[in-house]
């Protein structure tokens, strides 16, 4: 009821602010207390007076906070918001989001630099006090129930971090593959309840893991379509097995466009993109001679036709009688993946979220741990799994 109030409160004001002259008393006034008092830069956003600059500033703010304050960093948002002025109505958020940053990278120094610069009589001062008890710069002596429950939410979520991290250094470094799948599930699960976006980049780190120590990731990617469904499943095993197994990784990403244009939302622009994609990796890759596999990637190629012919009708799939299905995928990408805007559609594609940083950052700041960077075996091979990843996934 007093978080409404607030907000119909700093509504009010801002519309008043808005109607003010520029530079009159009355501006000033009403800026200082929209200032100290904003909870939700969102209002910026969604009001039509709203300048262009004011709003593409609460949008990146409110961009950066949620990235932030789910474990992720952005640099390109980063840099933006740092150019945030002092005089702006979201300098506060701006201090308070780059004192969290620095929190996490527990620079704190920083971090309380950063809080100097929030007013005392500002609503988002309340953040400083939690701060710092949490970095152990000035412990609060009578926690009331808010802060207890913010802390005790955070100290129980970072326990449990470091207790999987460690169960994931130990298992790799004593090669135990079944700790090493059974901890990575539960984490990944345990991610996907609240933190989506750092779920997608685990799901990734997990399954290339597993190759790289030659773990089957059968288990890993039957939990990413449990809990991410099918297509995005597919997407993330395709980008997370491209450099350890090129060729399953192909097979992914052509299952992965099948379910997107199954599902009749895919547009010409993004399946030229998945086509650049296939097309490389088919080009690097068609020198197997894997029977089995051959069988498969012909059986997804007549798949893809059909699909593709329900899509777009206006468009050929003929190609030339073959043999080989890889020159097969490489003459029907070049009716697809000649488009220049598809440059920056595979980028989107090759990247399992937004543009962020790895998820795995706590991880680093909690265990020293940085995944992607354990040091695999000198008997481990890293040419492939000996325990691949089942094609009956796709069924």
């Amino acid at each position: 009821m007093i978080k409404d109030k607030m907000k119909t409160k700093n509504d009010q004001t801002l519309e008043k602010f808005l109607s003010s002259s520029p530079g009159s008393l009355e501006y000033i006034t009403l800026k200082s207390e929209l200032k100290r008092n904003l909870i939700d830069p969102g209002i910026l956003e969604r009001s039509d007076r709203t300048s262009e600059a004011l709003r593409k500033e609460a949008s990146t703010i409110l961009d950066a906070f949620e990235a932030i304050t789910n474990g992720m960093y952005n640099p390109e948002v980063s840099n933006f918001i740092e150019t945030v002025p002092d005089d702006s109505l979201l300098s506060y958020w701006k201090e308070l989001i780059f004192a969290i940053q620095a929190f996490y990278k527990k620079d704190y120094i920083e971090m309380v630099d950063r809080l100097e610069k929030i007013d005392p009589g500002s609503a988002l001062f309340k953040f400083k006090p939690v701060l710092l008890h949490l970095s152990g710069k000035d412990q609060i002596l009578s926690t009331n129930n808010k802060q207890k429950k913010f802390i005790d939410t955070i100290i129980k979520d970072r326990s449990f971090i470091r207790s999987v991290i460690t169960e994931i250094i130990e298992s790799l470094e004593y090669d135990m593959e079944d700790l090493f799948l059974e901890t990575a599930n539960l984490m990944l699960q345990d991610l996907n309840r609240n933190y989506k976006e750092p779920a997608y980049r685990f799901a990734v780190w997990s399954i290339e893991t597993a190759s790289r120590y030659k773990y089957s990731p059968t288990n890993l990617v039957t939990t990413c379509k449990n809990i991410f469904g099918n297509t995005l499943a597919y997407r993330l095993t395709a980008i997370a097995l491209e450099k350890e197994e090129p060729d399953i990784s192909l097979l992914f990403w052509i299952q992965s466009l099948i379910s997107r244009l199954k599902s009749r939302d895919l547009t010409l622009e993004e399946t030229g993109a998945y086509f650049t994609i296939i097309s490389r990796l088919s080009e690097k890759i068609q020198t197997s001679q894997d029977k089995f596999y051959l069988e498969s990637l012909s059986g997804l190629i007549k798949t893809i036709k059909y699909e593709l012919e329900n899509k777009f009708s206006h468009i050929s799939c003929k190609t030339t009688d073959s043999n080989n299905p890889f020159e097969e995928l490489i003459q029907l990408s070049a009716n697809y993946s000649g488009l220049e805007e598809n440059r920056f559609r595979v980028n989107s594609l090759k990247t399992s979220s937004k543009d962020v940083a790895c998820s795995g950052r706590i991880a680093e700041q909690e265990a020293g741990f940085r995944p992607g960077y354990v040091s695999t075996p000198a008997n481990k091979s890293k040419t492939c799994s000996s325990k691949p990843v089942q094609l009956t996934l796709f069924d």
